[in-house]
């Protein structure tokens, strides 16, 4: 089966001059970097928000910033996952009916039950700059519980847990990796390290 995403090549001067990396459906893989060394501008070019200096990035098989390439990948970063002045639950819901081409009404109910399971039911509603950054993260990665994705890209997904909202991220990743695959850009050290299928090194 064709890797979930494929990148060749990738450039980044000066922190990143070439890096490649091909990972399959079911395979979790931590891309390992320091402070500074080019994780936000590797993930911000798989969702083809920037275009890197050379190389090719395919998610799916599709183009990285292409319409499928973007309903296939969901992707969490490591702040500013959520507009301030809007509840939770209501991004949550927008966010889930434009990947999956419904309405939001479809995905109501389907969220209120996974933040009650989460332990989240009682802040669902409350702003954004109302949650600590533990819930934060945990919130932001409903998509991958409730999404059809097939490939998740975590920038730092473990850096804010609390030890509870750990477990439940561990039990949220290893369920969508039934369907998918997911890189994590992470710390050297990270937790997710020892939980990886695969580490690499950016650079």
């Amino acid at each position: 089966m064709p890797p979930y995403v494929s990148i060749g090549g990738y450039s980044d001067p000066p922190t990143v001059p070439c890096f490649s990396l091909e990972v399959s459906p079911g395979e979790m893989v931590a891309v390992t970097a320091p402070p500074g060394s080019g994780k936000s501008n590797l993930i911000h070019s798989i969702a083809g928000i920037r275009k890197p200096a050379a190389g090719s990035i395919k998610v799916m098989g599709s183009r990285a910033g292409t319409l499928r390439a973007r309903r296939s990948c969901v992707f969490v970063f490591q702040e500013d996952n959520f507009t301030p002045g809007i509840p939770v639950r209501i991004q949550l819901e927008r966010r889930l009916a434009v990947y999956g081409n419904s309405s939001p009404r479809t995905f109501r109910e389907d969220i209120s039950r996974w933040c009650l399971d989460a332990g989240l039911g009682r802040v669902m509603n409350l702003f954004p700059e109302m949650l600590n950054l533990s819930d934060l993260q945990l919130f932001s990665l409903a998509p991958l519980a409730l999404g059809r994705h097939q490939v998740a890209v975590l920038d730092e997904p473990a850096v804010f847990l609390s030890p509870s909202a750990l477990e439940i991220t561990m039990e949220i990743l290893y369920s969508f990796l039934d369907r998918g695959a997911v890189v994590s850009l992470v710390q050297p050290g990270s937790y997710l390290v020892g939980k990886a299928d695969k580490v690499v090194t950016l650079g």
